[in-house]
């Protein structure tokens, strides 16, 4: 368990011992003044009913109220759990001069000291960003590597002193190419080198290190250690401890000035600018007006500890006491309407949950990171000023956006996006709100199109966003022009690009396929029609067969019946001559042809001949319809 404001508890440490003397005397006080108006037998019949025991556990009950209110405040917390977080952040090499030029003391205590409390503050304000430390004078080395770890940092700039390169002089190239060797091993990513110098360069070569400096990108910001008018440089003998002038070979006083041109030449060269050492907020404005306009690119992806929240427990605790201060009465007995009363309070402090966050928590939970909590207590927030009926455009937007950016943190695009056009809805909204719910309802709107799987969707959602940046980028009040709009405009166009050139080639691989498949049907469809045409064929052969031999059957029967008409015509012609002479018959041909009864009667074998021609001759007159017609009804089905 461990408090986030400890201060807090040292300030408990001495109100509560002070109140609980105070409450003491102020009750020996009530009893001298009771003693002085009434006679000490008097006092207990005049105070009868009340209890002594129950005032005195009042007081210690309203004293630990006090106490476990102080323990809230100080926000205690027990316990963590790891979170993933996703920081971008800038890689910083510092520079720091240890020549001996920079124990001049021109600035307090002197140049050095003064480097290094510099180095320091520009920790505390680049807090997401990775430093490194390079010390030179006549040489130069990589004192502290690129890290995020303060207390590594820290250390390596307070062991920097002139004694730690045994070389002397001040070259100023040699911190450049450090600086370049150093990021050579790096991911690409914004180079940045801060070089604190006095700009007493005694080497050659701070041209050409600018040009390589400036050909990779690296920009070099210069803060100028010193005065231009100079001081002299003091050293302590090592044989007496006194400190004495340093003194050049020919015995003339050293005297170190800042060397300005030189700093703000190399500055300029690589588009940085100079700053010189003066006043306690030049790393502010260094970071505010060189490095915080950078862009990082490198991400890194890191398991943090957050501690969990303790301050409900003794805040809970303090409020059951107050409650039981207010039950116990004075008295022996408790009134009925006493403890309505405070079961009455009992009840709305069930209830208070519920109406206890306020947009400061939601803020809090922004900062830890707890976006999903962030985004509840906001929406709770917003519903308890629609519940209340709160006239507060201002107020509401505000809470939109706020609510928009959480769920939008959370990965609730579609919350995010109702949020940020809830916030745009609102007529009482301020531009720059307004501005920055455009922007942030088009990386919503994109983020909604990655999310889909329908190309249409998917295009419908970034042609919005397009639209929504162009919006941010129409409200910008100073004219000038929003590099973040316009970038995300930029990838986004890219981005529908590339989904127009996919869309193109699936539909010419579809065209492709489509017209395989009609190759693969066709080819199985030819197999069928060469079938179905030779059935067709053989069908037509058989219909004619089977013409010839009705046409055949017909002209037969045609045949036979004028052979019967001849023969019938023969017969009535011979019975005018011959009377009932017979025309003999096939079957008489072959077994007695010619052959007739003397006396002109016919034997019975004649008859039955006669009967056999009579009935070949009917059934030659039976008409049968001609089988040709039905032969050219016919039609043939083919089956596909």
């Amino acid at each position: 368990m461990h408090f986030e404001h400890s201060q807090i508890l040292w300030l408990a440490a001495l109100v509560v011992p002070l109140l609980g003397l105070f409450l003491g005397w102020a009750w020996r006080r009530r009893r001298e003044r009771v003693a002085r108006f009434i006679h000490a037998n008097l006092v207990e019949q005049l105070t009868l009913g009340l209890s002594a025991a129950r005032r005195k556990a009042k007081l210690a009950l309203l004293l630990g109220v006090v106490l476990l209110l102080f323990i809230a405040l100080a926000r205690p917390k027990g316990g963590y759990e790891l979170q993933k977080t996703e920081t971008r952040s800038l890689d910083i090499l510092v520079a720091v001069d240890t020549s001996r030029s920079m124990l001049a003391t021109d600035q307090t205590p002197n140049r050095l000291e003064r480097a290094k409390l510099a180095v320091l503050d520009l920790m505390r304000l680049a807090k997401r960003d990775r430093l490194g430390l390079i010390a030179f004078s006549g040489t130069a080395f990589l004192q502290c590597p690129l890290t995020i770890d303060r207390n590594a940092f820290v250390q390596n700039v307070n062991s920097l002193t002139t004694d730690i390169i045994p070389q002397g002089g001040t070259a100023i190239s040699e911190a450049v190419s450090e600086a370049l060797r150093t990021f050579e091993k790096e991911e690409d990513n914004h180079k940045v080198l801060v070089l604190m110098t006095d700009g007493e360069n005694h080497e050659a070569g701070v041209s050409d290190a600018a040009q390589k400096a400036n050909d990779i990108g690296m920009k070099i910001f210069t803060i100028g250690l010193g005065s231009p008018e100079g001081e002299l440089i003091q050293l302590p003998d090592p044989q007496t401890g006194r400190l004495e002038f340093l003194k050049d070979e020919s015995g003339n006083v050293v005297k170190s000035r800042l060397n300005e041109p030189l700093l703000r030449e190399l500055s300029a060269d690589t588009g940085a600018f100079y700053l010189p050492l003066q006043g306690a907020d030049t790393m502010e404005r260094l970071y505010e007006a060189g490095l915080a306009g950078l862009t990082p690119n490198r991400i890194e992806n890191q398991m943090t500890k957050r501690y969990i929240e303790r301050y409900q427990w003794p805040l809970g605790l303090a409020i059951l006491l107050l409650l039981g201060e207010m039950l116990l009465g004075e008295g022996r007995r408790q009134s009925h309407k006493n403890r309505a009363t405070a079961l009455a309070a009992l009840g709305l402090l069930m209830l208070a949950p519920a109406t206890l966050a306020t947009p400061a928590d939601a803020r809090r939970a922004m900062e830890q990171d707890d976006f999903g909590k962030a985004l509840r207590l906001y929406e709770e927030q917003l519903e308890a000023n629609r519940l209340a009926k709160r006239q507060s455009g201002l107020e509401d937007a505000r809470l939109h956006y706020n609510a928009g950016t959480a769920a939008y943190r959370a990965d609730d695009f579609e919350k995010a996006r109702n949020h940020f056009n809830s916030t745009l809805a609102s007529p009482e909204a301020p531009l720059p709100l307004q501005q920055r719910a455009f922007y942030n309802l088009g990386n919503a709107m994109f983020r909604l199109g990655e999310t889909t799987d329908n190309p249409d969707d998917k295009a419908k959602q970034w042609i919005d966003a397009l639209a929504k940046y162009e919006g941010a980028l129409k409200l910008l009040e100073d004219n000038t022009d929003d590099e973040d709009a316009r970038f995300n405009t930029d990838v986004v166009k890219k981005r529908l690009e590339q989904l127009k050139q996919q869309q193109q080639q699936q539909q010419q691989s579809d065209n492709k396929q489509d017209n395989k498949n009609q190759e693969k049907n066709e080819q199985k469809k030819d197999p069928q029609q060469q079938k179905s045409d030779e059935q067709k064929k053989e069908e037509q052969e058989q219909n004619q067969k089977q013409q010839q031999q009705d046409d055949d059957k017909n002209k037969e029967q045609e045949q036979q019946k004028e052979k019967k008409e001849e023969e019938q015509k023969q017969n009535s012609s011979n019975g005018e001559d011959k009377k009932e002479q017979p025309q003999p018959s096939q079957g008489q041909e072959q077994s007695d042809a010619g052959q007739a009864q003397p006396d002109g009667k016919m034997t019975p074998e004649q008859v039955r001949q006669l009967l056999d021609t009579l009935k070949q001759q009917e059934r030659s007159l039976i008409y049968r319809p001609s089988q040709k017609d039905r032969a050219r009804s016919r039609r043939i089905t083919k089956n596909w």
